[in-house]
Order: structure tokens, then C-alpha cells, then sequence
């Protein structure tokens, strides 16, 4: 018989040591190392939630803080408060600048949707799209104020309803009456104001009109002198008379016609896009100012300026038609900058 390898006693306390010390760090690693580190796992996305939270409360009071600002600019909480207010601010701004015949009208409040739910934009969570459709962000009141006056007259009023901080400007034609050298002009402002009761909880006081802002008044009281609109005659250079001498007369040369000379191009540098105007009554408009003499003028869809048709207009970018070609300028650029629109 072959005897077995006795196996020694040290060996037999390591092996047993080792299946203690293994059952130990299972029962250590079920019961106390896991859920340990679970829980540290937790806590750091705890404090992380936590951090992101308060940085969006800070986000929010900030935007309450904007919120509460407009809300201080809008005209009241009611409807019939507010188209009131509306309409007889307009009328003491005319009249305070001596309009005459002033008339005033506004139209029904419409619902302004949130520009997320316009176009392809990718809205998260895609839940958030809809919820933003069926609740408009406010509502937008549009009215119009027109009457007539001097050229000074309409071009202050016109100049301190864009001071009102309630309102925004969205157009406005101004045009001569009778004759081209007539003093007497009209004008209608079309305006916007936004309604939203939500931000408000009481009625609000009526609203202070504002003086016109510093420095426009110098501005308008400088176009008003020149009146762009007035017809100024030019003086034709006359070429001297010659005094022929007294005997017989000399045998007349063959003369060379005179050349043609060509009539001087328009002057596009002098007159540069300050803006575009999309309005819901007269459509497309371009707003332009002459750099030589500070003169503004609004010009509407088909209408030209220096023989530059307006043609459309989108963003901050208008087309207009020189000859037959069509061409784009930006605002800030003058006419001559303009660059072929095909």
C-alpha cells in the first residue's frame, strides 16, 4: 500500500486561515464595503444635484428680478385699463406737440407664442414644445396715432412716442400735404405693447409720459430747418457773354461738336440703411439717413430713393432695384456698398 503525504499542521492553519480570512472579506464587502460606497456615490451625486439646483434658483431670482422690471413698464392688469391707457397716452403725446386732427385706434390683444415653437429648433424635453404652444408668453396690443402738423411738430411727436418706455415703435409714415413746398405734413406712428396680467398683481398707477431723450430734440429741430421735403432751386451757370470785334468778320472756322458730358452718378454714398420695418399696415419699409446732411427718410415697398426701387426686405438686409439688376445692403451699409442680391 502506498501511504498518503501527510499534509502538516502549519499548512492545514493557512488554508483554514485563508477560507476565514476570504468568508470574512465577503461578508465585509456585502455587508459594509458595497453599500458603502453606494452610499458615497450617492452623496456626491447629491451634492451635485444640489449645486445645479441652486445655480438654477439663482438663474430663477434673476429672471424674477427681469420679470419684475417689465411688469413695472406695462400698462395695467386689466384689458380695458390698458387699451384706455393706451390710446390716451398716444392722444396727450400728439396734442402736447400740437397735432391736429389726432386720431387714435388699436386693434384686438393677439397671443405671442414663445420663439422655441417657431421653425426646426430642437426643444428638450420634447414634451416642453407643446407646453409652450398652448401657453402664449403674453399678449401684444397694437394700436396707431396720426394726425397733422408742421414738419417741427410731427417730428417731435414722432420723436417722443419712441421715448415711452411702454411701447415699442413698429412704423410710421410721415408725408407732406398739398403742395411739395406745403408746411403742413401727417403722420402715423404704429406702435406695440405687451399685456401680460400674470406678471402684475395689483392694477398699476397711471403711466407718466416721458420727455423726449436727451439730445434728440437737437436732432429733430435740425432736419425740420433743412426740410428735406422743400424744393430748392439751383442757381444754371450762365457762360459769358463775347464781345466780337468791330470790322470784317474773320471766315468762321469748322467747329468740333462739344462732347457730351455724362450726368454725375447718384450720390449712394451719402445715404445709409439705419433699419427695416416690417409693419402690419404698410408692409415693407427701409429707413435710411443721408450722412452729408442728417436727413431720414422712410422709404415703403416700390418706392426709390436716388433711383433705388425697395423691393423687399427681410432681418436686417434689404433689396433694392437700380437699373435692372437687384441688390442687397445691409443695415449699417450705404447704398454704395451694396453688393449684386442674384
Amino acid at each position: 500500500m502506498t501511504a498518503r503525504p501527510r499534509i502538516s499542521p502549519g499548512v492545514r492553519l493557512a488554508g483554514l486561515a485563508a477560507i476565514v480570512l476570504l468568508a470574512g472579506y465577503g461578508v465585509y464587502e456585502w455587508s459594509y464595503g458595497a453599500p458603502m460606497r453606494q452610499a458615497r456615490a450617492s452623496v456626491v451625486s447629491a451634492a451635485a444635484s444640489v449645486r445645479d439646483l441652486e445655480e438654477r434658483l439663482a438663474d430663477e431670482r434673476a429672471v424674477q428680478r427681469e420679470m419684475s422690471e417689465i411688469g413695472r413698464r406695462l400698462l395695467g392688469l386689466k384689458r380695458d385699463a390698458v387699451e384706455h391707457r393706451l390710446t390716451a397716452g398716444l392722444r396727450a403725446v400728439a396734442e402736447r406737440g400740437g397735432l391736429k386732427r389726432v386720431i387714435v385706434s388699436h386693434g384686438e390683444p393677439i397671443r405671442e407664442m414663445n420663439p422655441l415653437t417657431r421653425g426646426r429648433a430642437r426643444v428638450d424635453p420634447s414634451g416642453l414644445r407643446t407646453a409652450l404652444r398652448t401657453s402664449p408668453d403674453f399678449m401684444v396690443i397694437r394700436g396707431d396715432v396720426g394726425g397733422q402738423g408742421t414738419l417741427a411738430q410731427v417730428l417731435r411727436v414722432l420723436s417722443e412716442i419712441d421715448s415711452q418706455p411702454w411701447l415699442r415703435v413698429e412704423g410710421f409714415l410721415l408725408k407732406p400735404i398739398g403742395a411739395k413746398d406745403s408746411d403742413q405734413f401727417s403722420l402715423r406712428v404704429d406702435v406695440a405693447i405687451a399685456w401680460a396680467p400674470e406678471l402684475l398683481k395689483e392694477e398699476t398707477p397711471d403711466p407718466v409720459l416721458a420727455e423726449d431723450r436727451p439730445g434728440s430734440g437737437a436732432v429733430w429741430r435740425a432736419i425740420a430747418a433743412r426740410n428735406p421735403f422743400r424744393d430748392t432751386p439751383r442757381e444754371v451757370a450762365r457762360a459769358p457773354e463775347v464781345v466780337k470785334p468791330v470790322g470784317e468778320p474773320a471766315a468762321a472756322a469748322p467747329t468740333a461738336p462739344a462732347p457730351e458730358i455724362p450726368p454725375p452718378p447718384p450720390p449712394y454714398a451719402e445715404w445709409r440703411l439705419t433699419g427695416v420695418v416690417r409693419a402690419p399696415r404698410t408692409g415693407v419699409q427701409a429707413l435710411l439717413v443721408n450722412t452729408r446732411t442728417s436727413a431720414s427718410v422712410t422709404v415703403l415697398k416700390g418706392a426709390s430713393v436716388e433711383n433705388a426701387t425697395l423691393v423687399d426686405a427681410e432681418g436686417e438686409t434689404a433689396v433694392f432695384r437700380i437699373g435692372e439688376e437687384l441688390f442687397r445692403v445691409r443695415v449699417s451699409q450705404t447704398l454704395a456698398e451694396r453688393t449684386p442680391a442674384g
